[in-house]
């Protein structure tokens, strides 16, 4: 065994310093890999580290509510020795501004009756909790009214998450159980293999069920003529690669059809938390990237309403290279207004993808095939073999009407086929 520091990690890009907001793990605790054992924070945000490492936590270096310079280790670890030290933490965060004020993050759970406004107070409530309360707020069923008897015994009255233990234990004492959806108990027969889910597929999986749940999704489909995009890919692949020291894909054309559309429908590129729809000033274009584990993570490019195809394909090439060598960022992934998915790379004409709240719209994009098609020349019709893909618009019916979609799609269709 052999005992490594743990440094303070890299939150955003600007930042240099953050402080302790709370240990979850005490020395001689026990830390399995991917296991949260501290909250970190900064005056924007607060972010959840989960080990990279499985050993025990030998010392606590910094204190909570101290503030140190990223690259400070705060704790040290005793692993074993053929563990390669890395920076030894993933990060998950959590925003705390303007916007999550306006609850456009995960709300916390209100019962039916619950008519808790988000005032100015309890609005500074929401921006304190750490991501671990808010997590705790949300599977309990407490209320910001509840949140608000709490005594916070942490830095400058903050809730931790021992006060909210301490708070549900009346509860769970003076109640009855409430119902529980049964776990399922797989029976494993010999020479099959039974696996936990990775900490960032078990976040995929409730995200993916919560979006399921909660948003009324309609999916619209539409097939596009994409011949001139791809002629118009094949003349230009080899010139683009030689002068821009990157491959220029369809995928990359396609994002920059879907940007021009998002101009003129900007509805589409809306985060809504069931009361409010907030109309995003910046296009955030997620998109699909590869982890190391073989995981999908959907990063994004900022301000895309200002990036010509050049610069779509570098950012998505340099965040692609990131994700796949596990080099993410924060930032990559936050502030999403928009998801493009290419499921046509892995072969499937069309689908019904699902939405990430608080976005209202998703596009996939289907395998481009060839087919045969009615072609208009000289006033006559002609039935030509061209190059066919179909689009399919999935989004939340609350927001978007299907006629709405429906334009959306069409002005995508132009961008796509006047290349």
């Amino acid at each position: 065994m052999k005992t490594i520091n743990i440094p303070l990690p890299k939150i955003g890009e600007s930042t240099t310093e953050a402080k302790i907001v709370e240990w979850l793990k005490k020395p001689g605790d026990f830390i399995k890999r991917d296991e949260l054992f501290a909250v970190i924070g900064t005056d924007k945000v607060d972010s959840e580290i989960f080990s990279e490492y499985e050993g025990t936590l030998k010392e606590i270096l910094v204190k909570e509510g101290e503030e140190v310079s990223v690259g400070t280790p705060i704790c040290t670890m005793e692993v074993d020795d053929a563990v390669e030290e890395n920076s030894g933490v993933i990060l998950i965060e959590a925003k705390r501004n303007e916007e999550s004020l306006k609850d456009f993050s995960t709300p916390l759970h209100s019962a039916q009756n619950d008519k808790t406004q988000l005032t100015p107070r309890n609005s500074e409530l929401v921006s304190f909790l750490s991501p671990v309360v808010r997590k705790m707020a949300a599977e309990n069923g407490l209320s910001l009214e509840d949140l608000q008897k709490i005594n916070g015994t942490g830095e400058n009255g903050r809730i931790r998450k021992q006060d909210v233990e301490n708070f549900l234990k009346p509860r769970k004492q003076n109640t009855s159980t409430p119902f529980i959806e049964e776990k399922l108990q797989l029976k494993v027969e010999l020479g099959e293999t039974l696996e936990p889910l990775s900490k960032i597929r078990k976040l995929i999986a409730e995200n993916m069920e919560k979006s399921w749940r909660s948003i009324p999704h309609v999916t619209t489909f539409m097939d596009v003529n994409v011949t001139k995009l791809v002629a118009y890919r094949e003349e230009n692949k080899e010139k683009f690669l030689q002068e821009n020291a990157v491959k220029l894909t369809y995928t990359h054309l396609i994002m920059k059809a879907v940007i021009d559309a998002i101009k003129v429908y900007p509805t589409l590129n809306s985060w809504f938390n069931n009361e409010e729809l907030l109309e995003k000033k910046n296009i955030n274009l997620g998109f699909a990237a590869a982890l190391p584990d073989g995981n999908l993570i959907v990063p994004n490019i900022k301000n895309a309403q200002n990036l010509s195809v050049v610069d779509i394909a570098q950012q998505v090439s340099e965040i692609g290279t990131r994700a796949k060598n596990g080099k993410l960022k924060p930032d990559d992934i936050q502030d999403t207004t928009f998801t493009v998915s290419n499921t046509g790379m892995f072969g499937s004409e069309c689908g019904t993808p699902i939405i990430s709240r608080p976005q209202v719209a998703v596009l996939a994009l289907g395998n481009i095939l060839r087919r045969a098609w009615i072609i208009e020349e000289n006033e006559e019709e002609k039935i030509l073999p061209q190059s066919v893909m179909t689009l399919s618009l999935s989004y939340d019916h609350r927001i978007v009407d299907g006629a709405l979609a429906s334009k959306f799609l069409t002005e995508i269709k132009k961008n796509m086929e006047n290349f």
